[in-house]
């Protein structure tokens, strides 16, 4: 598992450095590449068993089994004519989007405020009110109506990887596993 988050946590890392640099083409302001790359390096591994905390919980799909000497498409053989097939836990789905897009988003998006502000020197008290000014509900309003395939992917399991939901979340323009930039 530790090699997994390492992974997953160097790859997050590389791809926020790969956003960040193209960013600096992209906007007036340049961003601080530093900081965000350290930001992904200590909120992934956190993201990471969180994301693994809601698939136990809630798990995306539910395992049928199935006698039957035909074969079904999308389905695996347990032998003995017995075959299993997943099947899509919608209201597990829903659950996981629901918390993510609310609860999920409003943190992640404070400690992105608030550490990526920390890391470029930014007194604790400006932290804090960045935080309070910029974050909170009013930002995971937006999300719930403007949801990513990936995003809906991730929450229903899709046929990620759970070590790799966490990268594509972070590839998703919207937020996802990680915050885009803004400017304070």
């Amino acid at each position: 598992m530790q090699k997994v988050i390492a992974r997953v946590t160097l790859q997050s890392a590389l791809l926020s450095l790969c956003s960040a640099l193209v960013a600096t083409f992209l906007t007036p302001k340049n961003p601080p590449i530093v900081a965000l790359v350290v930001f992904s390096l200590l909120a992934t591994p956190p993201n990471f068993l969180w994301q693994q905390y809601l698939e136990r919980k809630f798990p995306g799909y539910r395992v049928e089994k199935q006698e039957s000497n035909v074969e079904i498409k999308g389905a695996q053989s347990a032998g003995g004519g017995v075959t299993i097939k997943k099947k899509l836990n919608v209201q597990n789905t829903l659950m996981k989007m629901g918390i993510e897009q609310t609860l999920g988003s409003v943190v992640n998006v404070a400690l992105h405020l608030g550490i990526v502000q920390a890391l470029q020197g930014v007194p604790l008290s400006e932290c804090l009110q960045v935080v309070k000014t910029d974050s909170g509900w009013k930002l995971g309003q937006p999300g719930m109506g403007d949801l990513s395939g990936i995003e809906i992917r991730n929450m229903s399991g899709g046929s990620l990887y759970a070590d790799r939901r966490l990268l594509a979340g972070a590839q998703d323009s919207r937020g996802g596993a990680s915050v885009g930039l803004r400017e304070a």
